[in-house]
């Protein structure tokens, strides 16, 4: 279940253009003593959020420099570019005087209205007229995926096109697609002030599930470079605890990994489109 508390932030304001923050990386988001890149980079978009006093992202763009551990981060916050409609935002996020991610992110008035009607349809192969948009409910079962990896028991999956174990990843086919959704708990209140911050979780989780079905996550190990997403306009509106549905492709070369991928909406909307670069070790 997601705890909103897990994304508070302690500090403020420590100029005109710059804010620090400081926030505690539980054990429970960390991978065998590693943190998961998708909280720290879902911390960073708080961080973004606090700073800016603005409810909407278009876009955010996260370079990870090091692995964090349990233990206490460090979040730095500078307006690179400011105005009455939008900002540029970059934070650092450090720990024990190490980098461990550096992120961007551009927050504009025009992403506050409903999403944009003409929106053209993403790349995927759901949501077209010979494979419509299918219903979660008649997804597959993806529980194993929080068993395997307790800090990925946040939401809620679906399978569309997706294993249904680690045994079964590298089949050559580089693409999966599942459902997700906040796990809420019994409350009908979305626990994030800003939902996005879910996007940036499910993200990070199923990304490189693409490119991990060419090399496997048995024998083989998926480092993150970067994570970026860019949003439509009235993304921040869709609640975490309504579904999404993620594609995702990629590729496999020499010691080297791209994914790109989807969110949307159950109603075929675009809500955020995803990429993400990796090495294999």
């Amino acid at each position: 279940m997601l705890d909103g508390r897990d994304f508070a932030l302690d500090g403020g304001p420590t100029g005109d253009r710059t804010s620090h923050f400081t926030r505690e990386l539980p054990e429970n988001w960390c991978f065998n003593g590693r943190a998961f890149g998708g909280y720290t980079s879902a911390l960073a978009l708080a961080a973004v959020f606090a700073h800016s006093g603005r409810p909407a992202a278009a876009s955010l763009s996260v370079t990870f420099v090091e692995a964090g551990a349990p233990g206490a981060l460090e979040l730095d916050a500078r307006t690179i570019r400011g105005g009455r409609t939008a900002a540029a935002i970059e934070v650092t996020i450090s720990q024990n005087g190490r980098t461990i991610l550096i992120a961007s992110s551009w927050l504009a008035d025009g992403w506050l209205g409903p999403p944009a009607v003409d929106a053209p349809m993403p790349f995927g192969r759901w949501g077209t007229p010979t494979a419509p948009l299918p219903d979660p409910a008649t997804g597959t079962s993806l529980e194993w995926i929080g068993d395997e990896y307790p800090s990925l028991r946040f939401a809620h999956r679906r399978g569309v096109d997706y294993p249904q174990g680690l045994t079964e990843f590298g089949d050559r086919q580089p693409a999966v697609a599942l459902w997700v959704t906040v796990d809420g708990g019994d409350s009908t209140l979305d626990p994030l002030d800003h939902p996005q911050i879910a996007d940036v979780l499910h993200a990070d989780a199923h990304l490189f599930d693409a490119p991990g079905k060419v090399s496997g996550f048995v024998d083989a190990w998926l480092l993150s470079l970067d994570l970026n997403l860019v949003w439509q306009p009235g993304a921040h509106l869709l609640p975490s605890t309504e579904w999404r549905l993620l594609e995702a492709g990629g590729s496999v070369g020499s010691g080297g990994v791209t994914a790109y991928g989807t969110l949307r909406g159950r109603d075929g909307s675009l809500v955020a489109v995803l990429t993400s670069q990796g090495l294999v070790r």
